[in-house]
């Protein structure tokens, strides 16, 4: 049937639907419009069957969320299964909860854009109607204006963890009037600074009233498999599945759909073609409308051939036949990706923005499109990504590539942010076109700018491709070397070994070669570390001072604590002493790397070169990030005790908080983690170490999980959660029977004390003797570093191993003698009071009670009081034994060594003692975070203000105070001066 050829009648209602806004264009659509309008291509609104279950989770989150509760909930499947559809659903239950809901969808043009869905997130909400939108900005979430910074913007770069916690102060800052939706669609291909933003979101969630809705599509390639896994695993994430739809659904579905009724056969061929897919459904019932098929049991048979590519026939159906200024339209904005500016779409399709605008609306008709409009400008958006992939796929691959490289250019000429030109540039073919490698080097600058490695390097790595001209080559080269470093270990390695072979200036190669010496190192390749570090020396001038140290540095401590069997880098060491103290970064980096040798040793020279390498840790983690030379001077200071070990930590957390360094803030916290577990802060050290886990998983950078976990592990053995700390050893592989190669002593002495307190003492002598020879292996001899003696010997003891058990703690003593940390000291000598017999035996433990009185040891002293009331008891001084027995009993509560304080109140009852109820209570009771909390409220400051200075959620600093409240005896923080000690101590 043929259009009339002047209808005015459809004329006018052509341009009321269509919104035609040219007289010209109307003309184009006036033959297509009547096509089709005969053959129902035009879509229609589709209901939600068989989904009662989601809806019903759907509201439980919503209503959670309202109530100041927060989450995730996943919804997870195949393309097509309807969870964009869900997704509304939230959208909708969120806006009529009175929640402010955000939406935001990851595409594959946009995988490698930095942020890219957190901006579609959250740039609403900064620039909201009602022009609150710079308030969002209050506190540290200024940290992450630069993520939202218009292109060409000078800024000062953050750093990768500064960005995460100013968006995470963002999202509490947009959710403190109101609760907080976020909906994510297509998580799989969202960019991974914006995963990594949910990672580090999700286990804060619950604190902020915020819920995140995402859906994840099966069966695709993710962005980041690491950080995707570690979002959807987390225990709390609530997954939905939605199901195929049953026979029966399809049928309600086809009734909708056609015009007639569908017969049974038909209906079941329908489902069997679609596999029970919603999309796949109602694309398939499009696409039998526009064929005119009725749907008889006749027809059942030709149902398959429609089904198997119903979306691409179904697009296909659609844009048959259009005039082609839509089709260039529709071409265009497959390019350009979602979230498309019109005028970008118009001049790429090379169209006025009258006639685009008419072809958008068009589209946006069939279904194909979505046309919304960002203060006032339309934006383009496909109705499913694999609407989008069916009309990009379309395209010939030349024309493709043609396209986006056109897409770039046109974008440039906007003025557009260089990471969106630079999307483009990523999926055109290297071309030698030097304005492609100065855009690519653009988006890397803005990536570390807004600090997002990852996206940084991808950048460098294609204009490497391009390629760059000879005299630039070399330098991007070096920056994608640098810049891999954080993100790819082996990308890294490759791009500085080449830079290293290009390069003839020695001093310029020492430069290269410490990178490439990391990057060596962290893949577990620790060998060829110290031999590049080792080449790079012998071809230094004497001169490069500087590059001198920091590759001495980098040896010295990969050699002591990383590396076994390099004794020849030993011999440097005498002559490394010798240096005069310098004031350079690299000096102290190699002060620190000394110290961390001599502490191995048991020298007690290291605590001075530490204190002096350490005096300014600001400065030093600001110009050295994360070298890992700074922890071993830490390590060496929390060895010996040194209260300016924790005050440093503390410096350097509150400094990569500041300059934004996720590779500064692991050591610090690890570190900090440990020096709570030396001290007997059982709770705080568990707290630590899992925040350490934290951001750990958020690098990648496993290596540093062994140690965490090892301390992790001792911490929980010594609060009795025996099946918990094996959890932790087994997932690095340590257990009774294994244990991978490396630096593994730390989970090994773990693994002794957990066996030894389970009773198993075969078991924990067999890991305290593999301990052994793993320090072995390094040269390690320090007691106070790795404790493996006093385990053997007391596992030898309970074996009746009597005199190999005292052979061991003898060493033992000697060795803490030499050191001479009252730590090390008292379990020495405690140790060995325990294995020995009268008179010597109570002196042993008397003196180890003395060493460690007034020290910050609180555990190992409760354990020499437990031990020492036990032996007086033994001997029948039963009155003597019971106030050193209340003391430990008292201690090893307040630590939170439930099975010490239970041997503690057995002994005390065997010696005739009534124990007295541990109360928790007074200022004594409080713990360190609980004590830094309650004097900055008692001081004026705010929940919230506490929480931003301690880099803390406003959950945690709320439930400090109400232990506070509950151990003072008090109602408010009014109270609080008069409860507290002068000093706040």
């Amino acid at each position: 049937m043929s259009p009339p050829a002047d209808p005015p009648i459809l004329v006018k209602i052509a341009g009321m639907r269509w919104g035609v806004r040219s007289a010209a264009t109307l003309k184009k659509l006036i033959e297509w419009m009547w096509l089709g309008e005969e053959t129902g291509v035009m879509g229609a609104e589709w209901g939600l069957w068989e989904r009662e279950g989601e809806s019903a989770a759907i509201a439980d989150a919503v209503k959670h969320v309202t109530q100041g509760g927060g989450g995730l909930l996943l919804v997870e499947g195949e393309a097509g299964i309807g969870k964009t559809r869900l997704l509304e659903e939230v959208r909708a239950a969120g806006v009529e909860a009175g929640a402010r809901v955000a939406w935001g969808r990851g595409t594959e043009l946009e995988s490698e854009f930095a942020f890219g869905l957190v901006r579609q997130l959250f740039e609403p909400i900064l620039a909201d109607e009602d022009g609150r939108g710079e308030g969002q900005w209050q506190g540290p979430a200024v940290q992450a204006r630069q993520v939202f910074a218009a292109a060409g913007t000078a800024a000062e770069p953050v750093g990768d963890f500064g960005v995460l916690h100013g968006l995470y102060w963002l999202t509490a800052n947009a959710s403190q009037d109101r609760p907080l939706v976020l909906v994510v669609d297509d998580l799989q291909w969202c960019d991974a600074p914006s995963l990594r933003y949910l990672a580090y979101l999700l286990p804060r969630i619950d604190d902020l009233g915020v819920l995140v809705v995402a859906a994840l599509r099966t069966g695709e390639q993710v962005t980041d498999e690491r950080l995707v896994q570690h979002i959807t695993t987390d225990p709390a994430v609530r997954v939905l599945r939605p199901h195929p739809l049953s026979v029966h659904a399809a049928a309600l579905l086809l009734r909708q759909a056609l015009p007639e009724e569908p017969d049974p056969s038909f209906v079941a061929a329908c489902h069997r073609a679609t596999g029970g897919s919603p999309l796949l459904l109602r694309e398939l019932a499009s696409t039998i409308a526009a064929h005119g098929m009725t749907a008889s049991d006749a027809n059942a048979t030709l149902v398959m051939d429609l089904g198997s590519k119903a979306v691409q026939r179904l697009v296909t159906a659609r844009l048959h036949g259009l005039p082609e200024f839509i089709l260039a339209v529709a071409g265009a904005a497959a390019v350009m990706g979602d979230h498309a500016d019109l005028t970008a779409v118009a001049a790429l399709a090379d169209q006025d923005a009258a006639a685009a605008l008419d072809a958008a609306d068009a589209l946006e008709r069939l279904g194909i499109l979505r046309v919304k409009y960002d203060r006032h400008v339309p934006v383009l958006s496909f109705a499913h990504p694999l609407v989008q992939a069916a009309v990009h796929g379309s395209l010939d691959p030349a024309e493709r590539a043609v396209a986006h490289r056109r897409a770039a250019q046109v974008l440039t000429a906007a003025g557009a942010d260089p990471e969106r030109i630079a999307a483009h540039l990523l999926r055109v073919p290297p071309s030698g076109d030097s304005k492609a490698v100065a855009d690519l080097r653009k988006a890397a600058e803005q990536a570390t700018a807004r600090g997002t490695p990852g996206g940084a390097y991808t950048y460098l790595r294609r204009a490497l491709e391009e390629p760059p001209t000879q005299d630039q080559y070399l330098e991007i080269l070096a920056a994608a070397g640098q810049t891999a470093l954080l993100v790819d270990f082996q990308a890294a390695a490759k791009h500085l070994q080449e830079a290293l072979d290009r390069t003839t200036d020695p001093v310029k190669r020492a430069d290269i070669a410490i990178m490439l010496g990391m990057a060596h190192l962290y893949q577990g390749e620790g060998d060829r570390s110290i031999t590049v570090w080792s080449q790079a020396l012998s071809q230094l001038p004497a001169t490069a001072q500087d590059q001198r140290r920091h590759l001495e540095s980098s040896r010295l401590m990969a050699a002591t604590f990383i590396v076994p069997g390099h004794h020849e880098v030993l011999p440097s060491l005498p002559e490394l002493r010798r240096l005069p103290p310098h004031e350079s970064t690299s000096a102290h980096l190699l002060d620190c790397a000394i110290a961390g040798r001599e502490l191995a040793l048991a020298v007690p020279a290291a605590v001075s070169r530490a204190r002096r390498a350490l005096t300014d840790v600001t400065t030093l983690v600001e110009e050295a990030g994360g070298d890992v030379a700074i922890p071993c001077g830490w390590r060496a200071l929390l060895d010996a005790d040194d209260d300016m070990a924790m005050d440093s930590i503390q410096a350097a957390i509150v400094e990569a908080h500041r300059n934004g360094s996720l590779y500064a803030l692991v050591p610090a916290y690890m570190h900090r983690a440990l020096g709570w577990l030396l001290r007997g802060q059982l709770t705080e050290a568990e707290a630590t170490a899992r925040e350490a886990l934290d951001v750990v998983d958020l690098t990648g950078a496993d290596i540093v999980s062994i140690y965490v976990r090892a301390w992790l592990a001792e911490t929980l053995a010594e609060t009795g959660r025996f099946a918990e700390a094996e959890q932790i050893l087994q997932a690095i592989g340590v257990t009774t029977s294994t244990c991978p190669p490396g630096p593994f002593y730390s989970p090994l002495v773990a693994l002794a004390v957990l066996q030894r307190m389970r009773g198993d003492s075969k078991s924990a002598l067999d890991a305290a003797l593999q301990a052994g020879q793993v320090c072995a292996d390094y040269d390690i001899r320090n007691p106070a570093f790795a404790g493996w003696r006093t385990d053997a010997a007391l596992a030898m003891q309970a074996l009746e191993r009597d005199d190999e058990a005292r052979e061991i703690a003898a060493e033992d003593l000697r060795l803490s003698q030499q050191w001479g940390a009252p730590r090390a000291l008292g379990r020495a000598l405690r140790v060995n009071g325990l294995l020995t017999r009268g008179n010597d035996k109570l002196a042993l433990l008397a003196q180890a009670i003395t060493v460690l009185q007034d020290t910050s040891a609180r555990l190992e002293q409760a354990k020499a009081l437990a031990d020492y009331g036990a032996a007086l008891r033994s001997v029948g001084q039963r009155t003597e034994a019971r106030e050193p027995l209340r003391q430990a009993l008292s201690l090893s509560t307040r630590c939170g060594a439930t099975l010490l304080a239970e041997y503690a109140r057995t002994e005390l009852v065997a010696a005739g003692g009534r124990p007295r109820h541990v109360s928790l209570t007074g200022p004594e009771g409080l713990t360190p975070s609980e004590m830094r909390v309650a004097v900055m409220a008692a001081g004026g400051a705010t929940n919230r203000q506490i929480a931003q200075q301690l880099f803390v959620t406003i959950k945690t600093v709320e439930v400090h105070l109400s232990a506070v409240y509950r151990k003072l005896g008090i109602t408010n923080r009014s109270q609080l001066s008069s409860r507290l000690p002068a000093s706040g101590q």
